[in-house]
């Protein structure tokens, strides 16, 4: 059970960092691909990217939360 916090812990950076990268505005491919057809891309997924980081940050900040609160 102790492991729990810290695995909820890494999903939630895995997420952000997954989310980030993944972002056709933000992430890797918007420094390499520059079309018309990418900005209507980047325009359409730009909420489910903050979506996605919030939620993988709130994921993040539970498992710091349950930490904390482990009995040593």
């Amino acid at each position: 059970m102790s492991h729990s916090p810290k695995l909820l812990m890494l999903a939630g950076v895995l997420g952000v960092v997954f989310f980030w990268l993944s972002d056709p505005t933000i992430g890797v491919a918007a420094m390499v691909i520059h079309n018309d057809h990418w900005r209507d891309a980047a325009n359409q997924g730009m909420p489910g990217t903050i979506v996605g980081m919030i939620v993988s940050a709130a994921v993040l900040l539970v498992g710091g939360w349950l930490m904390k609160r482990q009995p040593t």
